[in-house]
């Protein structure tokens, strides 16, 4: 089902066409909000969703189920979509193009999270503490949309 893309390949790919995207909006049992911080562009350095590209042929929760699995070392307990967004990211000159299924997802009180090479850090709070922070404008108006 799945084949890597060549970097080459998927850099001109990147730049005359949308890809398609999960972006997770994981939760624990108290209700803080997992968000890590980017390695890679876009968006390197800011505190972001754990997601990706989507594999041609897979669906898309199980596309979220994969990312979490792959970017945290966690199961999600519950899935839920959230919403379709086009989400356009600036990149040396030029910008990425995203069509972007956020996906709301509930893990385990005592899920211990592993990063994998995409992310340098996470941390787990509130919807408030996060919009309290210097947050791109897609994060913040996903977590604002939490909150209504």
């Amino acid at each position: 089902m799945h084949s890597v893309i060549p970097d080459r390949l998927y850099r001109q790919i990147l730049r005359v066409m949308p890809i398609a995207c999960v972006d997770l909006l994981v939760f624990d049992q108290v209700g803080q909000i997992l968000l890590v911080r980017r390695n890679n562009e876009p968006v390197k350095g800011q505190w972001w969703f754990p997601g990706g590209r989507v594999w041609f042929g897979e669906m898309r929760e199980a596309a979220a189920r994969r990312k979490l699995k792959e970017e945290c070392g966690i199961d999600a307990k519950l899935v839920k979509e959230f919403g379709t967004y086009d989400v356009i990211l600036p990149v040396k000159g030029s910008f990425v193009h995203a069509v972007s299924t956020v996906y709301r997802l509930s893990v385990a009180q005592d899920s211990r999270v592993i990063l994998d090479q995409q992310s340098s850090e996470f941390r787990w709070r509130s919807v408030e503490d996060w919009l309290k922070d210097p947050i791109d404008d897609f994060v913040r108006g996903i977590l604002k949309q939490e909150i209504h």
